[in-house]
């Protein structure tokens, strides 16, 4: 069982317990998220579906959710991790699966607010996959997405012409101005 619990830290440590939503099986991986505003809880359960809890603040419950498709039908979900990998400042989920699958999903919103997870991207590792973790390892200033499998540690490089277009928009789109962007003191430039 999942179960939502606020805590009111202003006034001592007061506990309202809420909603909640049952599993048959235990939790294998928990993230929080904000997507387009919005906090989500995205939550893979190892014998069942990979869910996506969203408006957690707004409606102070766990009534508003959706299950990722296809997630189950690739093995059971071992690890989830959230990051933005198509440089559009919105984060995919990824999920590893036992049966060795990267699963990656875009998540959009529809007018009355309802997610719309997409399956984007499959890969086949041909081992089970247990951790997933995205770290500038090279240091070249991009981001690799690490994948742990049973066969080893497997880095996944960003499309080098992808980025050089990214970058490329941030530099045109960028408005020059009297303070650093990088310290709150003033600077003459």
């Amino acid at each position: 069982e999942f179960r939502r619990v606020l805590f009111d830290l202003s006034s001592g440590i007061n506990a309202e317990y809420g909603d909640s939503y049952e599993w048959e099986g235990p939790i294998a991986d928990l993230r929080f998220v904000s997507i387009q505003g919005v906090l989500c809880l995205v939550a893979a359960c190892a014998v069942e579906q990979v869910v996506l809890f969203t408006h957690l603040i707004e409606n102070r419950s766990l009534s508003r959710f959706v299950l990722l498709p296809d997630a189950h039908m690739y093995d059971s979900p071992t690890c989830i991790q959230l990051m933005d990998i198509d440089y559009d400042r919105q984060p995919e989920i990824l999920v590893g699966t036992y049966g060795g699958m990267l699963l990656v999903y875009k998540i959009t919103f529809m007018k009355d607010g309802t997610p719309k997870p997409v399956l984007r991207y499959i890969r086949n590792y041909n081992s089970p996959l247990f951790s997933i973790c995205y770290s500038d390892v090279t240091s070249d200033g991009l981001f690799e997405i690490l994948l742990l499998s049973h066969n080893g540690i497997h880095v996944l490089q960003r499309c080098l012409k992808t980025a050089a277009a990214y970058v490329g928009r941030l530099l045109r789109d960028y408005t020059p101005t009297k303070t650093c962007p990088f310290f709150s003191e003033h600077y003459h430039g």
